[in-house]
């Protein structure tokens, strides 16, 4: 089961990947594998495909959680450069909710492969 992260280089969120063990990082793309852990998202793709279980709905899941995966990236970055607190505050609720879509997905991902 995936521990609380610890803080890694830069302050940064730090867990081991669940598939290949090396430190996933806050930043990074990854999923959270439902009794299992984080992983990164490219050894959970291709796991799934060594393995034959990269369907065509996996895939949708993989291509829009990357998608949510880079948009969260750039909406903290955007907090962090934010020159007021009111607009950190505004950035970070937009990044909130869509960290919870995210999460939807890479559930739907995780269920799609068979690691759920």
């Amino acid at each position: 089961m995936a521990s609380g992260p610890k803080r890694g280089v830069g302050g940064f969120s730090e867990w081991k990947c669940a598939i290949c063990g090396e430190p996933v990082i806050e930043g990074q793309r990854f999923v959270l594998i439902p009794g299992k852990g984080y992983a990164h998202i490219e050894c959970l793709a291709a796991k799934a495909s060594s393995e034959g279980r990269l369907s065509g709905d996996a895939l949708a899941y993989y291509l829009a959680s990357e998608a949510l995966s880079y948009a969260i990236v750039r909406l903290k970055e955007a907090e962090r450069v934010a020159s007021s607190d009111e607009a950190a505050s505004r950035i970070e609720s937009v990044r909130h909710r869509v960290e919870d879509l995210a999460g939807e997905l890479e559930a739907l991902l995780a269920g799609a492969v068979g690691e759920s």
